[in-house]
């Protein structure tokens, strides 16, 4: 019986990281979405995959660090890589290459102070 509960325990951690895990790479594919749909291209979201996963000092302080890789067409025919980098649940700065060159977006936004335009 002694066993059971951190058995139980680690069943619970690890099911709590994997749903973590499931939610952020949705997330990943609305923002990578978002950001091909803005620039005419269609995402091929089946390729939507993590890239890398670290702990990391970012503009937000201390977070986990996630790299999204995925690809998209620009016509139908040719696929482009790009990546969607996420600090904890926030979207930090997307990318993407294409054929003019890197096109990037910093997506954190920073809460205006009260009296600034």
């Amino acid at each position: 019986m002694s066993t059971a509960i951190p058995a139980l325990l680690l069943v619970g951690i690890a099911a709590l990281w994997w749903l973590a895990a499931v939610n952020a790479r949705d997330r990943a594919c609305q923002v990578a979405g978002r950001f091909c749909k803005a620039n005419g291209w269609q995402l091929l979201d089946q390729t939507v995959a993590l890239r890398r996963l670290r702990p990391a000092r970012t503009p937000l302080g201390w977070n986990l660090l996630r790299h999204y890789r995925f690809e998209f067409s620009p016509d139908g025919g040719r696929r482009m890589g790009g990546e969607v980098q996420f600090a904890g649940t926030r979207a930090l700065r997307i990318l993407a290459e294409t054929d003019e060159g890197q096109v990037i977006q910093d997506l954190l936004r920073r809460p205006r102070s009260p009296g600034t335009g």
